[in-house]
């Protein structure tokens, strides 16, 4: 085990690691800037729309991380069959995938279509409502060919193929806005539809961008081999495993998604300017996660690839490369936001100004503590990635659980309102759980990996 953590190999280890991760962290960057750009198209509206808007994006980011996770299994899945070079695995679980999709389709839709109205369960404000439901309704008809996106990408990412994921994000995204944009606004003699272009335009986009991905996998030399048992019900059939790893993935997701909206809404308790603070640490968060959580997807197929080959050994050193690079480049953050605060707060608001001076204090200290977090959150989603390789996720959504919500939950709740130290005390508390969950997970690792040893052996 020591030998694996003191001698990695860059151009063995790390560097097919940086091949794959690179063109997902690339990927992740790009597809960030569409609800970037959206809300722009939007703020034009109204306050009212926007805070619509914030609504919908909550739900629909919570169920598709949800969708995602359970997808995820197939890259898992992929990426084994890929290292053992069984093509015809391949394809039989590209057809399980395509029928998940169809199953999830229908309690989705409907989970859409009626969704608005429990917004009032809430105590949401009625007027949003309305808007809600606008945006909810035109998102809904898009989202079988969504999941066929979310299938495609995650085939692709389990043959290792970011390069294209990235090629075809990159294009995709003008058309995601351009649709938006003209229905938002009602452009080129089309009806001016509000909030609700938005989720037609992206419904309209999502069915162009399915069609043309299943014609590349159908007719495409290079990718056609997968496609050949879509239409065969012959067994074996896979979708037990998929939902055995992939629905311990959508809870993980589930549960930190939820934490950190549970976070917000008692940010806003304690006051307008902990909320603005708190939301500049957390832009910087969620994008800098990103390169993070492609690092971990690029451990789960690298690990996947050499456990498919019966490389144990190299799996193993994979992993101990993807923790150690994304260590790395968390400390360099972390060393940025220590050291230069001000510049990144100066993004959001003018530092000079004296009516800001309690923004930017706050701001300050959340991103001080968010550089620990965030340390340790690297290491935490890289172990989660090659657990995930491990075919072991149901230990993941328990830490997932213990960390965010027995952790840092009550115990930011706890010091922040009652004992009154201010929402400080919710990064402290996230800092706490986040190295709790890296113990718990590192002993795991280390607990399953001579399992395989053996397994490889007989």
């Amino acid at each position: 085990m020591v030998s694996s953590i003191m001698f990695i190999s860059f151009k063995q280890d790390v560097s097919p690691l940086l091949k794959l991760s690179t063109p997902m962290i690339l990927t992740g960057l790009v597809m960030s800037s569409l609800p970037f750009v959206e809300n722009i198209f939007l703020a034009q509206l109204g306050p009212k729309v926007l805070a619509a808007s914030a609504l919908v994006s909550w739900l629909f980011a919570t169920m598709i991380g949800i969708l995602f996770g359970i997808f995820s299994s197939v890259n898992v899945l992929v990426s084994h069959q890929y290292g053992a070079k069984n093509h015809a695995g391949i394809s039989l679980l590209l057809r399980d995938a395509l029928l998940l999709a169809i199953f999830l389709t229908p309690p989705t839709f409907f989970l859409f279509w009626n969704a608005a109205d429990v917004f009032l369960l809430f105590g949401q404000n009625p007027e949003l409502v309305p808007l809600a439901k606008l945006y909810l309704h035109g998102l809904a008809w898009g989202l079988f060919p969504k999941f066929i996106l979310i299938v495609t990408f995650e085939l692709l990412m389990g043959l290792g193929h970011s390069r294209t994921i990235m090629i075809f994000s990159t294009l995709t995204i003008p058309v995601y806005i351009l649709f938006s944009y003209v229905l938002i606004f009602g452009k080129f003699g089309l009806p001016m539809l509000g909030i609700a272009g938005v989720g037609w335009g992206m419904t309209f986009a999502d069915w162009l961008i399915a069609t043309i991905v299943c014609l590349l996998l159908w007719f495409s030399k290079r990718y056609k081999v997968y496609a050949r048992s879509i239409f065969s019900f012959k067994r074996p059939f896979s979708l037990w495993e998929m939902l055995r790893i992939g629905l311990p993935m959508g809870g993980m997701y589930c549960v930190e998604t939820g934490y950190f909206f549970a976070m917000v809404l008692l940010m806003g308790w304690i006051g307008v300017e902990t909320l603005a603070a708190n939301q500049i640490a957390m832009q910087y968060l969620g994008a800098l996660t990103s390169v993070v959580f492609s690092t971990s997807q690029a451990i789960t197929v690298r690990m996947g690839h050499l456990l498919g080959a019966k490389n144990i050994k190299g799996a193993e050193r994979a992993a101990y490369a993807g923790i150690s690079f994304s260590f790395i480049f968390m400390l360099f953050i972390a060393l940025l936001y220590w050291s230069l605060p001000e510049m990144l707060i100066s993004v959001d608001f003018d530092v000079t100004n004296p009516n800001n001076i309690g923004i930017v204090q706050l701001a300050t200290t959340f991103l001080f503590i968010s550089a620990f977090f965030q340390i340790f959150e690297s290491v935490r989603l890289s172990l989660f990635g090659a657990l995930r390789a491990l075919k072991d996720t149901h230990y993941t959504f328990i830490t997932s659980v213990i960390s965010f919500w027995c952790i840092a939950l009550p115990g930011g709740y706890v010091f922040s309102i009652p004992l009154g130290f201010g929402g400080q005390s919710f990064w402290w508390f996230m800092v706490a759980g986040a190295l709790f969950s890296v113990v718990l997970l590192m002993r795991r690792f280390r607990l399953l990996i001579p399992y395989f040893y053996g397994k490889a052996a007989n």
